[in-house]
C-alpha cells in the first residue's frame, strides 16, 4: 500500500470519528420525531469533504453520522442518515474538487458548496421522512417531514456556517489540501 493511500485511509478514519463525536455530543432532541435530534455533525462533514474529496466526504458523512444514530438509539434513522449524510459529503466534495481544478479555494464558491451540502441534507431528510415514514402511516410521514423542515434547515444553516469557518481555519494552517496531494 502506498504511503498516500495509507495516509488517506487514516484521515478518513479520523474524520469518521470526528463526525461521530460532533453528531453524538452536540445532539439536541427536536421534540418533533421520536429519536430525531439537532446536531452540528454536518460542519465536520463539510470539513471532511473539503480535506478528503468526494469519496472521503461520503465515507465520513455516511459512516460517522449513522454510527451516531445507532449510539443514540435512533435505529430507524440510521439507514436514512447513512444515505443522506453520505450524499451530503459527496456533494460538497464534488463541488469543492471542481473549485480546486479552477485554482485556489475561492470564498464564494466555497460558500456555494457548503450551502449545497446543507440543501442536500434538508431535502434528503424531507424526502426520506415523507416517503419512508409514510409507508407506515401516510399522514405521519408527510406531517413529520414538514415538522422537521425547520429544525433541519436551522441545522443546515448553522453547520454550513461552522463548516465554512472550519475550512477557513484549516486553510490558514495549510491543511486544506485533500489527503494525498
Amino acid at each position: 500500500m502506498q504511503d498516500n493511500t495509507l495516509k488517506k485511509l487514516i484521515m478518513i478514519g479520523l474524520m469518521i470519528a470526528l463526525v461521530f463525536l460532533a453528531t453524538y455530543f452536540t445532539r439536541i432532541p427536536t421534540m418533533v420525531l421520536p429519536g430525531g435530534y439537532f446536531n452540528l455533525g454536518d460542519a465536520v462533514i463539510i470539513l471532511a469533504s473539503v480535506l478528503l474529496g468526494p469519496a472521503g466526504g461520503l465515507a465520513a458523512g455516511a459512516v460517522g453520522s449513522a454510527l451516531a444514530d445507532i449510539a443514540a438509539a435512533a435505529l430507524l434513522f440510521a439507514p436514512i442518515t447513512f444515505v443522506v449524510k453520505g450524499l451530503e459529503g459527496l456533494a460538497v466534495g464534488l463541488l469543492t474538487s471542481k473549485i480546486r481544478k479552477s485554482g485556489a479555494l475561492k470564498q464564494g464558491r466555497l460558500i456555494i458548496s457548503t450551502v449545497a451540502g446543507a440543501a442536500v441534507m434538508i431535502v434528503g431528510y424531507f424526502l426520506a421522512e415523507a416517503f419512508l415514514l409514510g409507508m407506515f402511516d401516510e399522514a405521519f410521514g408527510l406531517t413529520a417531514a414538514v415538522a422537521e423542515l425547520l429544525p433541519n434547515t436551522l441545522q443546515g444553516i448553522f453547520s454550513a456556517v461552522l463548516g465554512y469557518i472550519l475550512v477557513l481555519v484549516f486553510s490558514k494552517i495549510n491543511l486544506d489540501r485533500p489527503a494525498g496531494q
